[in-house]
């Protein structure tokens, strides 16, 4: 009886080794298994990309940019190779970055986007404007606007304006690019009467020149005006200005040394002196008030101390040795043969080979071209019909229509 006992304590002893020894066979295997799982996930993120991009991968037309700009965290990759993104022109760009991940060189693609939110910009200078009355202008000629894409822009226009009389036209400009960004722009436009009198202003000559007027003084580029329009206060001058006389000396020097003789004839001439001149030519010549023999008081250039007379006043004298040097060199010397032939209409005043007015080399170049001499009125685009002083608007239509047939 006792052996069969120890025989059932025998087997059940064994049957409880070989149940532990199984449990610890699985419990290895499911450590090993764990294990195995555990490097292969370790494996497969180290050797995975793991690269944070910006959220907002957008970026302005036309400026610099690199892939690598939207990347916000590499994560376990180190940047190899980076790319220039082409921002030229709007619309979705392929960016691709080189990284290395553990001993392996990767491409890694993302996409970005090129916008334009920027409108276009107006280039006008002033958007009040003002004109004189009965000149032509043409403000679109003068009008541009750039744009950050690059592309051309057309500015179109919305109103009218009228610079036959006097009044306020309101246009607005109006410029849009391909993206539809626009940007809008009013201009004032006063047309004023020209008058004996004007009061300190600007104004825009058809040309595209700023003309300023200030005590009576109107100068545009740097150049005193003077013509039938424009004139000067009756106390202006007093003698021929340094920079003229001092460039005249150089021209006479230079005349003097290929054997030329230049010397003036006359030279500053004041108002009273003007007067008087102009009185002779209209009443004792009997040319009347539409002489282009002379102009009237405040309305000579001699006034200004800055024109001369060279040698005779004779139309001869343009076909002599002196004539035909001055002619050709003056402009050298920063003169303007001021009153050319066949120009009559345009400068209210008869040929004068003989006159010269300093304007300084700069603009003296820009009159004389190619052999041929063009005048400050054609220049700067500017009248040389005498103004009138009217209250009464009509009487001043009337007046200014039948001084464009006055002259001096």
């Amino acid at each position: 009886m006792f052996a069969k006992s120890n025989r059932y304590i025998f087997s059940y002893e064994k049957k409880r080794k070989a149940a532990t020894l199984k449990r610890t066979s699985i419990i290895g295997s499911i450590v090993l298994v764990l294990a195995l799982l555990l490097f292969g996930a370790f494996w497969i993120y180290n050797s995975a990309v793991h690269i944070e991009l910006e959220p907002d991968r957008t970026v302005p037309i036309n400026t610099p940019a690199t892939a690598s700009s939207f990347v916000m965290d590499m994560g376990n990759s180190t940047l190899i190779e980076d790319q220039e993104i082409d921002t030229s022109t709007v619309g979705t760009k392929d960016c691709l970055i080189k990284v290395k991940v553990m001993d392996e060189v990767r491409d890694f693609p993302f996409k970005v986007t090129v916008v334009d939110t920027e409108p276009p910009v107006i280039n006008l200078e002033e958007t009040t404007i003002n004109m004189l009355a009965g000149t032509d202008y043409d403000l679109m000629s003068k009008v541009q606007a750039t744009d950050n894409s690059g592309e051309t822009i057309n500015v179109l226009t919305e109103g009218e304006y009228d610079l036959s009389k006097p009044g306020t036209n309101l246009v607005r400009l109006i410029a849009k690019d391909s993206s539809g960004n626009t940007t809008q722009q009013e201009v004032t436009i006063n047309v004023v009467n020209l008058a004996e009198d004007l009061p300190d202003m600007t104004f825009l000559t058809p040309t595209g020149h700023t003309a300023r007027v200030h005590d009576g003084l109107t100068v545009i580029g740097g150049v005193l005006i003077v013509n039938k329009a424009f004139g000067l206060p009756p106390t202006y001058g007093d003698g021929m200005k340094a920079d003229a006389q001092e460039a005249f000396d150089r021209m006479v020097a230079d005349a003097a040394a290929q054997g030329l003789y230049l010397d003036v004839n006359t030279g500053f001439r004041s108002y009273e002196e003007q007067e008087q001149l102009f009185d002779y030519y209209a009443y004792y010549l009997e040319e009347g008030e539409n002489t282009n023999s002379t102009m009237r008081p405040g309305h000579s250039e001699h006034q200004t101390g800055l024109a001369y007379d060279v040698n005779y006043t004779s139309y001869e004298f343009a076909y002599s040795p002196e004539g035909i040097w001055l002619y050709e060199n003056c402009s050298k010397y920063g003169f303007a043969l001021r009153y050319p032939e066949d120009k009559t209409e345009i400068t209210g005043c008869d040929w004068e080979p003989w006159h010269v007015r300093y304007v300084g080399e700069n603009v003296s170049k820009e009159l004389y071209k190619d052999g041929t001499w063009i005048t400050l009125e054609e220049y700067f685009g500017i009248p040389s019909d005498y103004p009138t002083n009217k209250g009464d608007s009509e009487s001043s239509e009337e007046d200014a229509v039948e001084s464009e047939d006055d002259a001096a």
